[in-house]
Order: C-alpha cells, then structure tokens, then sequence
C-alpha cells in the first residue's frame, strides 16, 4: 500500500518562525524549575565562596553549575572528578611548556598554536562534553595568564588559584545535587516520556468523548513540538545504561517526538473528529495509558497491530496510530536476543574516551584546523595591538566551537544573541545603571543571581535554543566575575564585550564563509550515508564471523547510531535557515524526521537477525527459516539502496524518480514456511521479520510518494 504523504504545517517566514519559536521555547515546562534552582543556587554559591575569599578567575567555578550534567547523581559527580582532575593537569602541563617556550615570541608563537590545536581536536573527539568542554577552559586561560607580563611565579599564583576555583564549583555544585536528589527523586527520561504521551491521551480522550480540544492542550502539544526530545536524548546519551537499553530508549524518544508532531498537527487542524472515528481515538488513548503504565512499572509493554493504517480519510490520526504502535515492537527484540550474543551490547560507547573514528575522519582534523585558524587569528590580532584586555576571544573560539558544519548559522544566531545579552545589556548594563549603587556582596548575589536564572531559563530549552543559554553566562562571567571585587570600569568591561564579539567573528569568518553548507543538505547527507551504512551492515554480516569481523560489525553499529544523532542535530538547526529555500527545507526536515524515527525502529528490530548470523550455528537452522531469512536480509539491502540512490539524486537536484519496487510483506507473506517446521525461537524472529518488512515497506512506500523537498 502507498503511504499518504503527511505534511507538518510550519511556517515559511523565518521572522515569523523565530518569534513562535522564542514564545514556546521560553513557556515552563514539568521540571524546568527545579534544574534553573538547581543551577542558580550552585553558580550562586560559587560565587559568593570566590569572592569572599578573593579567588582570582572565579569564573571557571560559576561554569561549573551550567556545565556539569545533571542526568543522574553518579554522572555528576563523576563529570565534576574529571573536570578536576582535567584542569589540575593542564595546570601543570601550560607552566611547564610556558616555562620552556613562552619567553621567546616565535616559540611562543607555536607554543599557542600546537596547544590550541590540542585543544580543538580534544572539544572534536572527546565523548564526555563537559571534560572536552573544561579541557578547553584551562587552556585557553591559562594561556592567556601566561602572556600576562610578570614575573613566573606569579603567572603560576594565577594558575593554581584558577584550579581551586574549579575545584570549588564543581564541589558546590554536586553538593547542590546530592541535596536535590536526597529530598526529590525524579527520573527525566520516563518522566519526560511520561509527560508526552499524558498530553497525547488527553487529546485522544477529548476526541472520543466528542468535546473540543482544550487551549492548555493545545498549547502543550505545541510546546513539546517545538522543544522536541533533544534532552531526553542528551540524558540517554550520558547515563549508565548498557547499550542494548540505550538504543531501546532512544528508540522509544525518537518515535515519542514523533507522535507528539502528529498531535500537534493533529490538534491544529483538527478541532474534532467525525462520530465514526470516537471509537478510534478511544481505542488510541487507551493503548497509549497502557504504555504509560508499563514506563511506570518497568514492564514491557504488551504487543499491538496499528489500527486504521488503509483509512485515509485523517491521515494524521493515521500516522500517529502507526508511531504509537512501534513503539511495543522496540522491547519485543530483547525476547529474541540470545544470551550468548550479547557480546555486542556489553561495549557501550559512552565508556570510550575518544570517538571510534577520533584519529581516522578527515572531518574531525579539517574541524580542528579551522579552529586552531580562527584563534590563532585572534591571538594575532591583540598581540599585534598590544591589547590584553581582549584575550577573551581565544576561550570564546574554544567555547562556541562548533562541532558540525551544517549548524553554523543556528550556532551563529545564538552566539551573536547570548554574546549581546550576556555582554552589552546584562554586563555593561549592570555596571552603568545598577553597579555604581550596590555597596555590599547582598546586593551584588541578588543581581548574580536574577542574571543567572535568566541564562538557566534559556539553557533548559531544547538544543536550539539552550546554546545561547551558556553563551550568557560566558560573557556576562567574563565582565563582572573575572576578579574578585565588583567592577565598576567600563574599560575593562568594553575589553571584555569586545573580547567575545571578536571570537564569534573569527569564528563565523572560519567556519561560514570558507566552509559553508545548508544544514538541511548536511542532514540529509548524513541520513543517505546511513541508509548506506546499514545496508552494508546487513549485508556484510554472515555466519561463522571472525574476532575482526565482530569487531568491524560493531564500529558499523556505533557508527550508524552516532548518525542517527548528527541527523537529529541538523535537523534542529534547520529552522535557523533562511532565504528563499526555507519551505523546501523545511519540509524536507518534517520527512527526514519521520523517516528517522521508522528507520531507528527498523534497525532495533534487526539486532537479533545480526546477532543470529554473527554467532548462530549454522547447522541448527532449518532450511526454510534460512530462505526466509536470507531473503529479508537481501531485500532489505535492496530497499535501503533505493531510498538512498532516490535521496541522494535529488540532494543533487536531479528529477525525482523512484524505481518501482516489490512489496517486502507480500514477499514475505508468500512464503511458505509451516510454522510447525520450526523452532520456538525461529518462530518468534519468523515474526520479527514479518514486523520488519512490514516496516521497510512502509518507509520505501513514503520515500517513494513523494519529492524530498515538495511543499504541496
């Protein structure tokens, strides 16, 4: 059957986007309070510790609070030790080189650029954000202490007061988390999960009971659309879970945003349903408290066939059907997965320090290079100026690096916007309207504190907007908590403003104007590489593999999971588009999202079938279920080579044209395979490869509908 193409209204002015985008980005949320608390009073306190004794660079201490996860209390604090132990060793590793290379200008020239460029290839395959992060912070101050004229001694006085300030914050800041978590137990991610489907339920509730959708309901759809799961994904990513669970969750969070998509469309254009479709929608709400349930108890979630999937008459009630009925099928897996195959999902990725592919991605060195560019630049210019004061640029390059090439316009944006409200109206406001009368730490911690919330506010949105949250913090901490006494010079001030403004301009020379590309083109290419990818993963893998061939399996399978994530990132960086191009951008984004979410699913579901040809002995397996097999493995190569070929020529605007394909659940269906022939366990990955194909049917069939970047 042919997928009806859905389209997810948006909006085609960016100015008109962007101010939507704001409002909802901005609305509270479940839990939004309490990690700003959490977060004001951790900088709050580091502060008030910093300048009642005088620490000079304070403002290493205050980061802590916005830096350091928050997902779990073990990850806090094992983040605050690395970043501790990170700053302590680079404290003394910057002396010893400045000692031996900085008294000279030309090997204080290299001794700048070879650090720098350590520094960019650690923010560029480090795993840990926060490590990579303060890694980046110690340097790059430190080096601008050491071309601070004066004596050595006092240069390493600076150096060593900067650790404990460190030290300090991170402290402070677990500190605040034991306490929060002693007194309330939350867990973000089933919470978060939780709150999205509740909303749906209401929606689907109103719908069968015939009442109109109600504007709280509606504005909660909305939100969550514009929010997304980008920080349930963030929380995935650096809890301690086994690999197998992480993709399941991140399965589940990818399809969840997806049917909060669809209800809110749903919502917008759709007051109510006809009579005929109450039932429907009644029938909807209860499987999804069902799964709610089961979140809540930590069971699997019973098994379901999407209902209404050949009614096309609401197609958007449709789709959601379908999201919602993955999601069972995600944990069905596990039930299939031999225990003596878990060797591919005992190696969770988040334990590695550097990326798999940290010292062989061209991309990874041509990133390094161009930041390493755009600081030395800055470096140049106020040592050629002879002005200091501005040496904020080169921590601001490290800060605001960015990590891929098809974002730069979104980091751009909130750079320049977090730089002009952290730096001119917060810093340089304060100090003329508001520091000139403050006499008194009291009220200079009521007005670090005020700040501090309003950066927390904007760094507790989605991944599109919290970027700017940190960029407030940096420039507003660089002017008022660089030295420990209240400044009131608007030079210093000035130096500073100037300092970031500089940074994020090298940085936009760099990075957009000699390197630029559409983050709508990144994010396709991105999800055409892994179409390929997983295609030769499933055809790559057979029976009796080798150590090396396992190993190779299994770089395929991080790698096809770390593009799932590039492709969300781009993604969220799309809308910052602009130009004539935006709709047909944007509408490529709603697809590419939603056959993110499907094909996510399609290859969780697969784990078993690899797992059976990497480790299966061979002579167990009865003929038909090996032809069967065999067959689906093929013609899911096949599928995945289309989608991808189809993609892939009309990124390079060439005529959109899909060849025709054969129907994979009729092929399968055809088969005819006795189940009485086989195995308990060949009988339950029978069915999983009914559920795949049926799957990669659907995809092909909705890649196939439609041009990739229509707007009709």
């Amino acid at each position: 059957m042919a997928t009806a193409a859905i389209r997810i209204p948006h909006r085609e002015r960016f100015i008109d986007w962007f101010w939507e985008f704001l409002r909802q980005e901005l609305r509270p949320y479940p839990g939004r309070g309490a990690i700003v608390a959490r977060m004001v009073i951790s900088a709050t306190l580091s502060m008030i510790i910093i300048v009642t004794f005088r620490i000079p660079g304070g403002v290493i201490g205050a980061l802590c609070a916005f830096i350091l996860s928050r997902e779990n209390l073990l990850s806090t604090a094992k983040t605050g030790f690395y970043i501790v132990v990170a700053f302590a060793i680079g404290a003394l590793f910057i002396p010893i080189g400045a000692r031996m290379l900085a008294s000279i200008p030309f090997t204080h020239f290299l001794w700048e650029g070879v650090s720098l460029f350590v520094v960019f290839f650690l923010l560029r395959t480090l795993t840990n954000f926060a490590l990579a992060t303060y890694l980046s912070l110690v340097t790059t101050f430190i080096l601008s202490t050491w071309y601070l004229p004066g004596p050595a001694e006092h240069n390493v006085e600076l150096t060593l007061w900067q650790v404990l300030a460190t030290f300090i914050g991170a402290m402070v800041t677990i500190s605040v988390e034991v306490i929060f978590h002693a007194f309330r137990k939350r867990n973000e991610l089933t919470d978060g999960i939780d709150d999205r489907l509740r909303i749906i339920e209401t929606l689907l509730k109103s719908y069968a009971a015939g009442q109109p959708v109600a504007p709280e309901t509606e504005r909660a759809l909305a939100q969550y659309g514009i929010i997304g799961v980008g920080a349930l994904r963030r929380y995935i990513a650096r809890a301690n879970y086994d690999q197998l669970h992480q993709t399941q969750m991140s399965a589940v969070a990818s399809l969840t945003g997806r049917c909060i998509d669809f209800a809110a469309a749903l919502s917008s254009t759709t007051p109510s349903l006809p009579p005929s479709q109450y039932q429907r929608a009644g029938r909807l709400a209860s499987r999804i408290a069902e799964l709610r349930e089961s979140f809540r108890t930590n069971s699997k979630p019973g098994d379901w066939d999407a209902e209404g999937e050949d009614d096309s008459s609401i197609p958007l009630l449709s789709e959601l059907g379908v999201m919602v009925s993955f999601i069972p099928s995600i944990f069905q897996s596990a039930a299939s997965i031999d225990p003596r195959l878990q060797v591919l999902d005992t190696a969770p990725p988040s334990k590695r320090l550097f990326v798999e592919d940290a010292f062989s991605n061209p991309e990874h060195l041509r990133f390094v290079v161009a930041g390493t560019l755009a600081s030395m630049l800055c470096y140049i210019l106020y040592v050629s100026l002879d002005w200091p004061g501005i040496s904020a640029a080169v921590t601001t390059c490290a800060l605001t690096a960015l990590t891929n090439i098809g974002a730069s316009r979104q980091k751009q944006i909130l750079r320049i916007s977090g730089a002009v409200v952290g730096g001119f109206v917060f810093g340089l406001g304060s100090q003329v309207f508001i520091l000139p009368y403050i006499d008194s730490i009291t009220g200079f911690t009521v007005l670090f504190a005020v700040v501090s919330a309003c950066a927390a506010w904007v760094s507790t949105s989605s991944p599109r907007l919290s970027y700017a949250g940190l960029q407030i913090v940096v420039a507003y901490y660089f002017i008022n908590l660089t030295e420990f006494s209240i400044q009131l010079s608007l030079s210093a001030a000035r130096d500073r403003a100037v300092g970031v403004l500089l940074g994020i301009s090298m940085m936009w020379l760099v990075f957009e104007r000699f390197y630029p590309k559409p983050a709508s083109d990144e994010m396709v290419s991105i999800f055409i590489r892994n179409l390929r990818l997983l295609g030769d993963l499933i055809s790559g893998t057979s029976f009796g593999m080798d150590t090396n061939a396992v190993l190779r399996v299994r770089r395929q399978r991080d790698q096809v999971y770390r593009y799932f994530g590039e492709v969300n990132a781009q993604a969220d960086a799309v809308p910052f588009e602009t130009g004539p191009a935006r709709a047909a951008h944007m509408a490529a984004r709603d697809r590419i999202r939603r056959w993110q979410a499907t094909l996510r699913t399609f290859y969780l579901l697969y784990v078993p079938l690899f797992q059976l040809r990497a480790f299966g002995d061979f002579s167990e397996i009865s003929a038909p279920f090996f032809r069967m097999e065999d067959q689906i493995r093929q013609e899911s190569v096949r599928a995945l080579t289309r989608m991808a070929d189809s993609l892939e020529s009309q990124l390079g605007n060439r005529p959109f044209e899909y060849p025709p394909h054969p129907e994979l659940r009729l092929l399968l269906e055809s088969q005819s395979v006795a189940p009485a022939i086989l195995g308990e366990r060949e009988q339950g990955l029978l069915r999983l490869a009914q559920n795949i194909a049926a799957i990669t049917n659907r995809l092909e069939n909705d890649v196939a509908s439609t041009p990739l970047f229509a707007t009709d």
